[in-house]
């Protein structure tokens, strides 16, 4: 029994000595990583679903602007969110987690209803495939979150092993989420590597401070 105490009291001296080490993202910083993963998602969605050049606007265009609403807009604000720590935030992060997720559902949607209207075969690319997986992964990673960690209910919420797995799996799914925007707008674009390049630059400045 004694063994036991001792035991636990180490094992929370060790988890509040790693809490103390990390630190909240500061507000501006936080403020202008949002504004810039925000802006992102929604002009670069549009412009995105409006390629090639001079194709308009039409149902297809709806796949890139939720697919970016989604992974970049909602799913890097999650991310961002959760870094500010706390009680509040890391509720504002699952809420912020599953709207994107909803938001990215319905890019599937689309993208699947839209080739069946024109014929076409379903997951012959690695660009739906890595779609598709990142969007069960999500859910996975999703519903583990609100069943062990949430805050409030959450059933292991403490359990060190399942926040590091829940961290980490849900960064590697967002990387692949964004470099998917990249290869399906390759898709739309061909050659133009300026525009890509572009395109990627808001993603690239947002990375290491999202998905570190």
């Amino acid at each position: 029994m004694h063994f036991c105490v001792i035991d636990v009291v180490d094992r929370c001296q060790t988890s509040t000595m790693a809490a103390a080490k990390m630190t909240p993202l500061p507000t501006g910083k936080y403020v202008l990583l949002l504004t810039i993963l925000v802006a992102h998602s929604i002009i670069g969605g549009y412009w995105a679903g409006t390629r090639p050049n001079g194709a308009g606007w039409r149902f297809f265009s709806w796949h890139p602007m939720l697919m970016m609403l989604g992974m970049v807009g909602m799913m890097g604000t999650a991310a961002l969110t959760k870094k500010r720590m706390g009680y509040t935030n890391t509720k504002l992060h699952g809420i912020m987690a599953w709207a994107g997720m909803m938001l990215s559902a319905g890019g599937f949607y689309v993208i699947y209803v839209n080739k069946n209207q024109m014929g076409k075969d379903h997951f012959t690319t690695l660009h739906s495939w890595a779609g598709l997986a990142v969007l069960v992964g999500c859910t996975m990673a999703g519903i583990a979150g609100g069943v062990f960690l949430h805050p409030d209910f959450g059933i292991d919420k403490q359990n060190g092993t399942i926040r590091t797995a829940h961290k980490y799996m849900s960064r590697v799914l967002l990387l692949v989420a964004w470099v998917a925007t990249l290869s399906g707008l390759k898709t739309l674009i061909g050659d133009d590597m300026m525009s890509l390049i572009v395109f990627a630059g808001p993603l690239v400045v947002a990375a290491p401070f999202t998905l570190m």
